[in-house]
């Protein structure tokens, strides 16, 4: 598909395939302790990580969205998906890859996705964490969200890019 030249590495953007899940439940769960964890304590954390995901439930989700998967050396790094309506739900990059490009090269051709879907906007719930990223990328706070999960408060932010439709 796309490429980029990181550090002189190579990334690759393919399309989500099957063979990519384990890869991506493992990168969710190394990123979200290893990245949210500054913004969010190991109780809250805990309720948040996949421990028995359900792979299926995974694999459909994936499936029903425009799911793109950054690989460096055969190694996944990233991934993100967006629905044809604008929604981002799953955005995670690899705690050695960040600040490197990696997420702005993902959201970016998953934009294009959403501008040739006519999404009127991009929308996501973003974790206190990836609040400043979206906000680079030109998502706007509308409102913080609190989710109770088994008693801890995993707050988030609804955030909205408007897209030109053309």
């Amino acid at each position: 598909m796309k490429k980029i030249i990181i550090n002189e590495l190579e990334i690759r953007l393919v399309r989500y395939n099957r063979k990519y899940l384990p890869a991506i439940v493992t990168l969710f769960n190394s990123t979200i302790q290893r990245v949210n964890s500054k913004d969010y304590s190991q109780a809250e954390l805990n309720e948040w990580l996949q421990k028995n995901p359900d792979l299926d439930s995974w694999h459909e989700k994936l499936t029903t969205s425009d799911c793109l998967v950054a690989i460096k050396e055969e190694t996944l790094v990233g991934f993100g998906n967006i629905t044809s309506e604008g929604y981002l739900d799953l955005f995670y990059i690899s705690y050695t890859m960040i600040h490197q490009g990696v997420g702005r090269f993902i959201f970016n051709e998953l934009e294009k996705y959403a501008v040739l879907e006519k999404a009127k906007s991009i929308y996501t719930d973003a974790s206190i964490t990836a609040v400043p990223f979206f906000t680079k990328m030109g998502l706007e706070v509308m409102r913080k969200q609190d989710n109770q999960r088994n008693g801890e408060n995993l707050v988030n932010y609804r955030m909205i890019k408007k897209l030109v439709v053309r």
